[in-house]
């Protein structure tokens, strides 16, 4: 296999440093040519030295690079941002937060470039303008979550007519343990501590509301063409199961590794290969000894959003999960600023979902910005 090029869209983020890692251990497969960074510049000046590829770097604002050692192009923004893509990598691997990375998605798509996706709101915001014969089209888009990862593995050659219950397991994040009510009155303090995984403000948050479930189940709807009714979670606190298949004969089928994500962005890079992990890192060894295999049913008293989120599924209800999704950032951002509690999330993106249930979902590019300023502005105005 030839080496093959990369733009990395968030790369001082934390999918987008442990992609750096993959690739700088596999020098012979891979090379980064570009990449952004929020305005990371100290990690963004770490990674350089050992990626002598990288020939453009782009900021999301104006910052001081000054200290920057690095004789390639620098630029700022998002017109920047997408004009990478006029690099014409063989994949990007897509790992900017929230909303921002859904016009990038649908271009590089459209380009021929493979898209290794980690945001799951481009898939649920542009899922329904791309359709599910290219959004389940793995030379077009490749999943990064570590739930979606193991799927792509245990539904590859699998007779789907086999298929009794698809699963993809929860850790319960950081609020697992509280009660519905001390969890609705839940600071960001609180909910940012995740009990296992090192991630993002935004997706710990969304952990922790079970809110990332209900866009994962979005997602393996649109990745893997599947009918919302065979859609299940399970919480799982051990997170060593990263998803399971239920047959009809009764017997069952899982993907187990470490709960590290080099794993499932290993996966990502090289399909339809596998590339030898552990040789690089001994860590991702993963042993059966001693691990606990507990799961159980997401009390969705407890968590509304994700009971919202199957209903949503179950409904095709395409315009309340572009709602869903886009409210939520709105959201998670009060909190995190400490303007509202976790209820003001549930209360936020119900509300959105509420209001923009049962529209008929853009079909332009330009008409999805419009709907997303809309839900925007819908969820700004909210007084919580």
């Amino acid at each position: 296999m030839s080496c093959e090029k990369i733009v990395v869209f968030g790369i001082t983020g934390s999918i987008g440093q442990q992609t750096e890692k993959i690739v700088a251990a596999f020098p012979e497969k891979f090379q980064i040519v570009a990449c952004t960074a929020g305005r990371n510049v100290a990690k963004l000046a770490e990674m350089l030295p050992r990626h002598k590829s990288i020939k453009k770097v782009v900021f999301a604002e104006k910052c001081d690079v000054s200290g920057l050692d690095f004789d390639g192009k620098i630029g700022f923004g998002r017109e920047a941002m997408a004009e990478l893509l006029a690099l014409k990598p063989d994949k990007i691997v897509m790992a900017l937060p929230g909303k921002a990375g859904w016009e990038i998605t649908v271009t590089a798509i459209k380009m021929g470039i493979q898209v290794c996706l980690a945001n799951k709101e481009s898939l649920v915001i542009a899922g329904y303008y791309l359709g599910n014969s290219v959004t389940s089209d793995r030379k077009k888009i490749v999943p990064v979550d570590s739930e979606h990862a193991a799927l792509m593995q245990l539904l590859e050659g699998r007779d789907r007519s086999t298929l009794r219950k698809v699963y993809i397991t929860a850790s319960g994040g950081a609020l697992r343990d509280l009660s519905a009510s001390e969890m609705a009155e839940a600071d960001a303090a609180t909910a940012l501590k995740h009990p296992v995984w090192q991630m993002g403000a935004k997706v710990t948050i969304d952990s922790a509301t079970m809110l990332n479930k209900g866009l994962e189940l979005f997602e393996a709807f649109w990745l893997f063409d599947l009918d919302p009714a065979m859609l299940d979670v399970l919480v799982h606190p051990g997170v060593s199961v990263h998803a399971a298949l239920l047959f009809k004969d009764g017997s069952s089928l899982s993907q187990n590794a470490v709960s590290s994500m080099l794993v499932p962005i290993a996966a990502a890079l090289s399909y339809p290969q596998m590339l030898d992990i552990v040789s690089k890192f001994p860590e991702m060894n993963f042993s059966y000894e001693d691990k606990v295999m507990e799961f159980k049913k997401p009390d969705l008293v407890k968590y509304p959003l994700l009971a919202t989120a199957f209903r949503l599924l179950r409904e095709r209800d395409y315009s309340g999960m572009v709602a869903y999704a886009v409210s939520d950032e709105i959201a998670v951002n009060r909190l995190l600023k400490n303007e509202i509690r976790v209820k003001g999330i549930h209360e936020i993106v119900m509300s959105a979902v509420s209001r923009f249930s049962g529209l008929k979902t853009p079909s332009s590019i330009a008409d999805i910005s419009e709907f997303i300023d809309e839900i925007e502005r819908y969820s700004l105005s909210l007084l919580i």
